[in-house]
């Protein structure tokens, strides 16, 4: 298999180019994506990015962290499970994926297959969520992946700040309502809700 040249290494200064070399490769970003609103272990990653193999993930973690993209951390559990999350700088990878979705929404064939993890769900509503009026209740939404066996269940919340929606991981105090779902489902009903809403 032939060595792969980086873009800077053929000499090519652009910044995106640069990027690329960083985040170009086939699952960075969707280990990225699902890193982006809490730390997560290596077992959890290989079960919520699809089709990626164990020694591919391992590859794709080491170049992040080198890259200073993503980190391990040590979480504040009796058993210490190690994890990852992503840094200060990884986080700004969240609009590169928001600009994506948004991109391919407009395409010719914005038609997708298949479903999503409730991080990708989440990620999509903070990219896809329409302006709200100030005032828009708080609603906690515990969303699995069906997909999964016995899938662990992720608590979100939405609050409005400054006309929009923001969601969050984590639950809230005093909700008017909490939704239990299938995050595939769940993406469904909120993109046909979106599309309805006016702008």
């Amino acid at each position: 298999m032939p060595i792969r040249q980086s873009y800077g290494a053929l000499g090519d200064a652009c910044r995106a180019a640069n990027a690329l070399d960083l985040v170009g490769d086939r699952w960075t970003l969707i280990v990225v994506r699902e890193l982006l609103l809490g730390p997560k272990r290596f077992a959890d990653l290989q079960e919520s990015v699809r089709g990626i193999t164990p020694a591919v993930l391992t590859d794709r973690l080491r170049a992040l962290q080198q890259a200073g993209i993503v980190d391990r951390v040590v979480l504040p559990d009796l058993a210490r499970t190690r994890a990852y999350v992503v840094t200060d700088w990884g986080l700004g990878l969240e609009p590169v994926l928001a600009a994506l979705g948004r991109w391919y929404s407009a395409g010719p064939s914005p038609d997708t297959a298949g479903g999503m993890t409730p991080d990708a769900v989440v990620v999509a509503m903070r990219t896809m969520a329409p302006p709200s009026p100030a005032g828009v209740p708080r609603i906690v939404l515990r969303l699995h992946d069906a997909r999964r066996a016995d899938p662990p269940v992720q608590q979100f919340h939405t609050v409005a700040h400054d006309g929009t929606v923001l969601v969050a991981a984590g639950s809230v105090a005093d909700p008017v309502a909490t939704v239990t779902v299938d995050s595939s489902t769940w993406s469904g009903s909120s993109s046909a809700a979106w599309a309805s809403s006016p702008p």
